[in-house]
């Protein structure tokens, strides 16, 4: 650090300005307002930019590439090299550190000298920082005057600066830096700080601001990266391999809803969809000869928006061969189990999820709750012949007898998903097991008659709930190709709401198509296979014990990233020449 007349100066901006004089506002003078601050806050920014011109501060340094590596550190390891070591009102005998951080709050005891917290994330580390004039390395005045008491003035809270000096222990025992040169500001914050605000603020929907605000925004997202670490090195280790298939595609399948529908500049005739979900993908590749795969990765589904929805969310789904429902359920304890003891390490495991995950004593399984069997206890009387034409009238009487709610498109798959969720999902507060739901709700899984009441097709396929939601889906897949392109045609059909007259007056835009490429796939020949799928967000957000769906993404959900969108066409361009 220089420490000549013009050391004050040059420590703001590593320029000097003989051999670099300053032009007016330089690289100020293309910053645009976004006209969503108020008329001080416009006011604000233009007072800043002057205040760091006249300092000297010109051009936003680089990186400080002439800085041996040894000499510097993050605030995390200087407090951890240094937590033991030093009594009070002594600084350490070693060569000065470099120490960079974003100033959180600054204190002034006079002209000569200056306090400065700096905090660094992730884990709000935080670090005093002391700048004393009678202990720079070299003279401290400049021809404008006191180089600490310009700095004191010209740096504010959200500053981004980069500081040289020595270990020290204040008189009050807390650790600190002592600058050896007036710091260097690296990144200013030309924005007023903030320090709180409302849903209804311009910087409600800004995740950076939220961020810098609240620091546990950064705790949880550090926290949703360790749980997809612990994911990844579970399957890793059980031998399954991790791939990435196709998110456009001519058809989406995989799950019944709604898609995404977009157009390419170089198939412009051609309708693409957005995945919904990589299942088609992912068993294309066992039918190709692989054994275990596994993927993480965005889907989408055109669809509402809520505290646990969002139209764009990460999956993980796993094919394995050979591997049926039992022990599908067996390996996804062992998952959880090996993420949660991950997690409880670091101290962010939610107590609540941790307890409705352990085991019973004497317990090797969470509960199950078998789907026809419940309904029917629950109902006092059973359910009718569901693959009967008249299967859907007959659960309409039902729930008219009992004075149910009947949603709005009332299929057969809607009207069974509506009393599980009123009668079965309740029941699930601790991870519980619903399994062998109607054949219906299930099209890309193997079927067979229920044990007990074998007029009712049921799916070879469980569901884990936790805290009443739905977080893990796993079956055996349907490897025939005739009985899957069955189960195609059955959706269709399902998803045609007829009037008395028997005209189709409505249909169910979110059924499952009949994808012809798919089961042509089939017709190679797809071993016997288990098939799993996890929602990401909805574990990271049980794991974490969050509300909300938007406090485990980065920057929110759809309405979030959207904001200020304009309805409009987009002209489709040509390929380039």
């Amino acid at each position: 650090m220089p420490s000549t007349a013009s050391g004050a100066v040059m420590s703001y901006s590593h320029t000097s300005t003989a051999s670099h004089p300053i032009r007016p506002f330089s690289c100020f003078a293309s910053l645009r307002q976004d006209g969503s601050s108020s008329a001080s806050s416009d006011a604000y920014i233009t007072q800043r930019q002057q205040a760091l011109l006249n300092a000297g501060f010109n051009d936003y340094p680089r990186p400080l590439a002439h800085l041996q590596r040894q000499r510097q550190c993050t605030i995390e390891q200087f407090k951890e090299v240094h937590k033991d070591t030093l009594q009070p009102n002594e600084t350490a005998n070693t060569e000065d550190q470099c120490v960079r951080g974003r100033v959180d709050a600054k204190r002034t005891a006079g002209s000569h000298l200056l306090f400065l917290d700096l905090v660094e994330q992730p884990g709000n580390h935080k670090l005093q920082v002391v700048v004393e004039r009678n202990k720079l390395a070299g003279p401290d005045t400049t021809a404008t005057g006191n180089g600490v008491k310009r700095f004191g003035k010209l740096v504010e809270r959200g500053d981004t600066i980069s500081v040289e000096g020595k270990a020290y222990r204040t008189t009050s025992g807390e650790l600190s830096l002592s600058a050896r040169a007036i710091p260097t500001l690296l990144s200013p914050c030309l924005r007023m700080p903030v320090t709180d605000f409302g849903p209804d603020s311009d910087y409600a929907h800004d995740r950076h601001v939220a961020m810098r605000v609240d620091p546990s925004i950064i705790d949880g997202l550090v926290a949703r990266s360790r749980i997809l670490h612990h994911v990844q090195t579970f399957f890793n280790n059980a031998d399954f391999i991790n791939v990435q298939t196709p998110i456009l595609a001519a058809a989406a399948g995989g799950a019944i809803a709604r898609p995404f529908q977009t157009t390419a500049t170089e198939f412009a005739n051609r309708k693409l969809s957005l995945r919904i979900a990589p299942e088609l993908w992912l068993k294309r590749l066992i039918v190709g000869g692989m054994n275990r795969v596994y993927e993480i990765g965005p889907s989408f589904r055109n669809e509402g928006i809520d505290k646990t929805h969002n139209p764009e969310f990460t999956t993980c789904e796993f094919y394995a061969t050979y591997m049926p429902v039992g022990e599908l359920m067996t390996l996804t304890r062992r998952l959880i189990s090996f993420a949660s003891n991950g997690l409880l390490q670091t101290g962010q495991l939610d107590a609540s999820f941790h307890k409705a995950t352990m085991l019973a004593e004497n317990e090797s399984s969470w509960p199950t709750i078998d789907f026809i069997s419940a309904l029917n206890e629950a109902l006092e009387l059973e359910l009718p012949d569901l693959s009967a034409p008249n299967a859907r009238e007959a659960l309409l009487q039902i729930f008219q007898s009992k004075n149910l709610p009947i949603p709005a498109t009332p299929t057969l798959p809607r009207l069974l998903d509506k009393l599980s969720s009123i009668y079965l999902e309740p029941r699930c507060t601790d991870a519980t097991w619903i399994f062998q739901p109607p054949e219906c709700l299930s099209p890309l899984a193997k079927s067979f008659p229920h044990p007990k009441f074998p007029n009712q097709r049921v799916a070879a396929r469980a569901e884990l709930f936790i805290h009443n939601k739905e977080v893990v889906n796993c079956y055996e897949e349907e490897n025939s190709p005739v009985e899957q392109r069955r189960k195609f045609i059955d959706q269709q059909t399902f998803a045609k709401l007829p009037s008395e007259d028997g005209t189709v007056v409505e249909e169910d835009d979110e059924a499952m198509q009949i994808d012809e490429d798919y089961i042509k796939a089939l017709e190679w020949g797809m071993p016997p296979t288990g098939g799993w799928g996890c929602g990401i967000d909805r574990l990271c957000m049980l794991m974490l014990g969050k509300d909300r769906i938007e406090d485990v993404l980065s920057f929110g959900n759809l309405r979030s990233v959207t904001r200020g969108a304009d309805k409009q066409e987009m002209p489709i361009k040509g390929p380039r020449k």
